[in-house]
């Protein structure tokens, strides 16, 4: 049994139960504080309409930098709540607007060791977030489902959710936040987000904790073996190895170096086929399926959950359809899943996680 993070039972109990928590963490001045030291910042790897976080710059002094503020914020608002835990990554979450800025459920790196220890990620909010604008979502519980170890890098050390996407977005919770409040979830934790359909950035700041007395961990896939390296690290880990310069060692056939390698294990991943990842999340205590949620998704990208596209009258009469017109050679007859396509999705998500400007 892990120690907990929360000095407050209550808070502990619904960590525990749900994954997650959702409380006020800063005041309106702090908020404008990090926005404003947001926008004078010239950041590398900003993607337009994509998703993007300051730990992915290549210029280190800027992460930590920009690390550095937002602890000055954020710490000292920790120290009431959590019970003496570490603070070892700190970085802006942002979303631009765009219909391909979707995150798809995945869980964080595993960065302790989860037999006795707890990560978790405070996300906070720096505007109003919403569905509107791309507002995290959960599945409550999921912390529970799995306890393999989260290894590095994405996309090749792949995730046994990824084949998993369209039976687990539906059971996603959007949680909507005013800016200064926070969600502290699980690292182990399923989370989402839909696409910012506004015409502002959705900015928020996320830190990464644990206990103090634990020992920081990284697990990288090693290219030719396909065992996991498990290595002892410190928080400067973070501000260098981002996920673009482990999947360019990982491309080269090469691991890190400099690091203390603790050991070297099997990779053990669940292999789930979708009838069982889907009673899983079913089973979860709360967990429904969120159709009017993917209702809207439908209707965003033109299809009804049926799998049948809604053709407007200039579509129709463009493919000859509905007419004395022969019809199109070709239809497109694949479902609205298939449409929104995850696949072109994942392949978005994979390019901008390995920081491609």
């Amino acid at each position: 049994m892990t120690r907990n993070i929360f000095k407050n039972d209550e808070l502990q109990q619904q960590f525990d139960q749900n994954g997650f928590v959702k409380l006020s963490m800063l005041e309106k001045e702090e908020v404008d504080n990090l926005l404003n030291y947001y926008t004078n910042q010239e950041f590398d790897n900003k993607i337009e309409a994509g998703f993007h976080i300051s730990l992915d710059n290549q210029n280190e002094d800027l992460v930590k930098e920009v690390g550095t503020k937002i602890k000055e914020v954020l710490a000292p608002k920790t120290t009431d709540l959590l019970d003496d835990c570490q603070i070892f990554t700190a970085s802006y979450v942002i979303k631009e607007p765009g219909l391909q800025n979707i995150v798809p459920p995945h869980q964080d790196w595993t960065f302790v060791d989860e037999s006795k220890f707890c990560s978790a990620t405070v996300w906070t909010a720096l505007v109003d977030v919403t569905e509107q604008n791309g507002a995290l979502g959960v599945i409550p519980g999921s912390h529970k489902v799995f306890n393999h170890k989260r290894s590095s890098p994405s996309p090749q050390s792949k995730s046994p959710l990824a084949d998993h996407v369209f039976t687990l977005f539906p059971f996603v919770e959007v949680i909507e936040m005013k800016a200064g409040e926070s969600l502290i979830f699980d690292n182990r934790l399923i989370h989402a987000s839909p696409p910012n359909l506004s015409d502002q950035a959705r900015i928020a700041v996320g830190i990464g904790i644990t206990q103090k007395e634990a020992q920081l961990k990284h697990f990288y896939q090693n290219p030719t073996s396909g065992k996991l390296e498990e290595y002892d690290v410190d928080q400067s880990f973070y501000t260098w190895f981002n996920n673009k310069r482990l999947s360019d060692l990982f491309d080269d056939g090469k691991s890190p170096e400099g690091l203390k390698k603790a050991r070297e294990i099997e990779r053990v991943v669940p292999d789930l086929s979708k009838e069982e990842m889907e009673a899983k999340v079913r089973d979860l205590e709360g967990v429904e399926y969120n159709r009017p949620f993917m209702e809207r998704l439908a209707k965003l990208f033109n299809y009804s959950l049926d799998g049948e596209k809604q053709e407007s009258d200039k579509e129709r009469q463009e493919s000859g359809t509905g007419s004395d017109q022969e019809p199109a050679a070709w239809k497109d007859e694949r479902t609205f899943f298939e449409k929104y396509s995850f696949g072109n999705i994942m392949r978005e998500v994979s390019w901008r996680m390995k920081g491609r400007p």
